[in-house]
């Protein structure tokens, strides 16, 4: 599929053909990337990186963050694919334009639509009961005291929360506020100025969708296992913090791609054509 893309003989295969499979390689790469960005909280937080049972896990984290590589690559490449079969300007999408007929490039930065920023909120609000059950498990308070889950005085915690629930917020929030296209006062030098689109973008896509499809996965099983068609094995702890975990990974993973997506619409440059000449040819006059 890569080479197709590079290659005269891809020209000759359907360009329908072509894309399926590069959008097929982001959505296997971004599959194989699940849980990268735990492990780089994890690797920020506590200076390594384990797997789930303690061990250390370098060479998976090393096949996470190739995956994750991969993903961006091709999702590179289908974009530059799509607008060469196209035949579109890669700036604003629209039908490419003659050499030179550009005079300026507009970039826009309108406001969220309402119904955007009250999904950005809810997708805030989903974690707040995944935090809270790690919160009871630092407590050492039901429904996880004395079990397998119960981690009193654990100073990973409040040092995952804190790294990530401000982050993550502000990530999120941003997509949707004025700050998240124009630099506050409180950035100093930078206040006033545009933000690069790809600043958000860059994190947003490398995190939104395995956040989403690992959620949605969760829940997925947890229904199935609610329904009696898969045994129900975990204790009641274990169930009620993995409706957590689902809530918080799809319910934030899922608004941070919409509002990404609403983002990327809003803020996509629009390419200013200068108007035709209306002067017709000179002819010279006889002397």
């Amino acid at each position: 599929m890569a080479l197709a893309t590079v290659r005269e003989w891809g020209r000759r295969l359907p360009s329908s053909v072509v894309s399926a499979g590069l959008w097929i390689m982001v959505v296997l790469a971004l599959a194989g990337s699940a849980f990268v960005l735990l492990n780089l909280i994890e690797l920020a937080v506590d200076g390594t990186v384990r797997d789930r049972d303690g061990r250390s896990d370098w060479d998976g984290f090393g096949q996470r963050l190739g995956f994750a590589a991969v993903a961006a690559l091709f999702f590179a490449t289908a974009l530059s694919w799509r607008h060469r079969t196209r035949n579109s300007c890669p700036r604003c999408g629209r039908p490419a334009h003659p050499p030179g007929s550009v005079s300026a490039v507009v970039r826009p930065e309108p406001p969220a639509p309402g119904r955007i920023r009250r999904i950005a909120h809810l997708g805030g609000l989903a974690v707040v009961p995944y935090y809270g059950c790690h919160l009871l498990r630092f407590a050492d308070a039901p429904p996880f005291r004395g079990g397998d889950l119960a981690a009193p005085g654990d100073l990973f915690i409040p040092a995952f929360i804190l790294g990530t629930a401000l982050p993550a917020e502000f990530l999120l929030q941003g997509l949707v506020h004025k700050w998240g296209t124009t630099f506050p006062r409180w950035t100093l030098w930078l206040s006033g100025k545009r933000v690069p689109r790809f600043l958000p973008l860059a994190p947003v896509w490398l995190i939104a969708p395995t956040l989403a499809a690992y959620g949605t996965g969760i829940w997925i099983f947890l229904l199935l296992q609610f329904a009696g068609v898969l045994n129900m094995n975990g204790s009641r702890s274990e169930v009620i913090l993995s409706c957590a975990a689902a809530t918080a990974f799809a319910g934030y993973g899922w608004a941070l791609a919409i509002a990404a997506v609403s983002y990327q619409r809003r803020t996509r440059p629009r390419c200013v054509l200068s108007p035709p000449s209306r002067t017709g040819p000179v002819s010279a006059t006889p002397s």
